[in-house]
């Protein structure tokens, strides 16, 4: 079950080049970035998620995937996003598709939290997800395109 959600972090974190922020506090020891790339810490895949889905947070989270994750996820999260390609020549792989029910049904709000904040930066310096904390230092907007990640699951399936 371990290397299966292990499975599953990685291949959302490869695709999720789009979220990370940050706060201007320095996060608990047990919430920083650990040696290996694509684990998460217990205490980052418990965090559950403060903002509710409404409208607002909605249009706010889209605002964001557009302005940070688009270029990689597409435009509904499949991973075909006008970068797509150049990311799968660069990486070996093409962009998460973040509508897949094994992302959708296997990843807590914290996994996504923490993928989006952390990013996926290997040894070397191998940017595979940029880490977003800096770039959206807000934890709410962070939060916000949770939600919406969420979102373009359910959209998926209907």
């Amino acid at each position: 079950m371990a290397m299966k959600r292990l499975w599953m972090v990685v291949s959302v974190l490869t695709s999720l080049p789009l979220l990370a922020g940050g706060s201007p506090q320095t996060p608990p020891a047990a919430e920083q970035a650990t040696d290996d790339p694509y684990e998460i810490p217990d205490s980052a895949r418990d965090r559950r998620n403060p903002v509710v889905r409404s409208d607002e947070t909605l249009r706010a989270g889209h605002t964001l995937w557009q302005k940070h994750c688009e270029t990689c996820h597409g435009v509904t999260g499949r991973g075909d996003g006008p970068n797509a390609r150049l990311h799968e020549q660069r990486k070996g792989h093409a962009p998460r598709n973040l509508t897949q029910p094994k992302v959708q049904d296997n990843l807590t709000d914290g996994e996504i939290f923490w993928r989006i904040s952390k990013g996926i930066i290997e040894e070397g310096n191998n940017v595979i997800m940029p880490r977003y904390e800096d770039k959206i230092p807000s934890e709410t907007e962070r939060w916000q395109l949770v939600v919406f990640v969420r979102e373009l699951g359910r959209a998926a399936r209907r």
